[in-house]
């Protein structure tokens, strides 16, 4: 996809009626716990919000996990609104994310006339605990009656795409603090030297293998052992599982804000971001790192994209490879020419307004050529 361009055909579109401050409204989003509630979905929600409206194409966005699914959907469809789409994770929509809203809204839209679209954050809980092994196969059969009901639907996970059927699209999440970032935004930061440790960036991200950090930071042998964004001591001190492996002599950078995180991720040598499952497009720390270049060195694992393979990921397959990658990128003094190649590759495949870009074409029916 070539980058963003604010004169392509992406902004001519049918009209829709609704306007919200002075522009058109063709899209609906349904993103629980937008705009206050942090984590993953809100991020990219917002994102979204903000490409779509700066071409002119500004979605309304329902941030609740309930409603009147038909009073809503049929508003929605009298405003001029012409398709809809459902960020999803089960957790989003009941505590034990087990919730009919989704389907209600798929069902009152295909019969109001609505395109359906389904953002496939996280598809299920795999069966690895005893309470999952009831909840799993209730969440796939949600899921997947979703699915069935969907004009398009949408996942970052080439492993999740294949099982959601022919209508499935691979379209990755991408770096939700990658604007901030681009060259030219918030500076390169060369003038400032680089950290003395490693680098750790949303600590309380689900699947993170600690264990793998901790043998890292040993193995690299700075002081302090690790530079920790996104979390406090003291929070971390309280984290059911972080509490294990936290030391309070690291220097923990606490909760920053975008063009924080990114000029701290720009002096990096080498960012920790090992998962257990391993890096895929919606995993937006490690994502955020590679925006601005960092040298991100994470691992495979039973959902790792080869074609992430590359440019600023190095990859490992076990924990003595991830040390010695860790130890040996740490080792390399960045350099800002090789820092910028790395951005290039970066924003060659995952550039977030590319990928919201695409979103909304295939949302609205469009193909990629059009």
């Amino acid at each position: 996809m070539p980058p963003f361009d604010a004169d392509s055909p992406w902004k001519e579109r049918p009209g829709a009626e609704v306007v919200n401050g002075g522009r058109a409204v063709s899209v609906a989003i349904v993103s629980p716990g937008y705009p206050d509630r942090p984590g993953g979905v809100t991020a990219h929600t917002a994102r979204v919000v903000r490409h779509w409206t700066e071409a002119s194409h500004p979605p309304v966005v329902w941030g609740e996990p309930r409603g009147r699914a038909r009073e809503l959907v049929r508003g929605l469809r009298q405003a001029g609104v012409q398709a809809l789409l459902i960020q999803y994770v089960p957790f989003l929509y009941g505590r034990r994310g087990l919730s009919a809203f989704p389907r209600r809204l798929a069902v009152a839209a295909r019969e109001e006339g609505l395109r359906v679209g389904v953002f496939v954050h996280e598809p299920w809980v795999p069966p690895t605990r005893l309470p999952w092994f009831v909840l799993s196969p209730l969440q796939r059969r949600q899921l997947l009656a979703l699915v069935e009901l969907a004009d398009v639907v949408l996942t970052p996970v080439p492993a999740w795409h294949d099982r959601l059927g022919k209508k499935a699209e691979l379209l990755y999440v991408g770096s939700t603090l990658e604007d901030a970032g681009l060259p030219g935004r918030t500076g390169s930061g060369d003038e400032a030297p680089p950290l003395a440790a490693p680098v750790v960036f949303s600590p309380f991200a689900a699947g993170l293998a600690w264990d793998w950090i901790v043998s890292a930071a040993r193995a690299v042998g700075a002081r302090p052992g690790l530079a920790v964004i996104g979390a406090d001591w003291e929070a971390a001190a309280r984290h059911p599982i972080v509490k294990r492996y936290a030391d309070p002599t690291w220097d923990w950078r606490g909760y920053l804000e975008g063009p924080e995180v990114l000029a701290v991720l720009r002096r990096a040598r080498v960012v920790l971001a090992p998962f257990v499952d391993g890096l895929t497009g919606r995993r937006t720390s490690a994502l955020a790192a590679g925006s601005v270049g960092a040298v991100v060195v994470t691992s495979r694992g039973h959902l790792f994209d080869p074609a992430l393979a590359g440019g600023p990921f190095a990859v490992a397959a076990t924990e003595d490879e991830f040390c010695e990658l860790a130890v040996r990128w740490h080792g390399v003094r960045p350099s800002a020419a090789e820092r910028e190649g790395r951005v290039a590759w970066y924003r060659e495949r995952l550039e977030g307004r590319s990928l919201d870009e695409r979103l909304w074409r295939l949302l609205l029916g469009h193909s990629d050529g059009d």
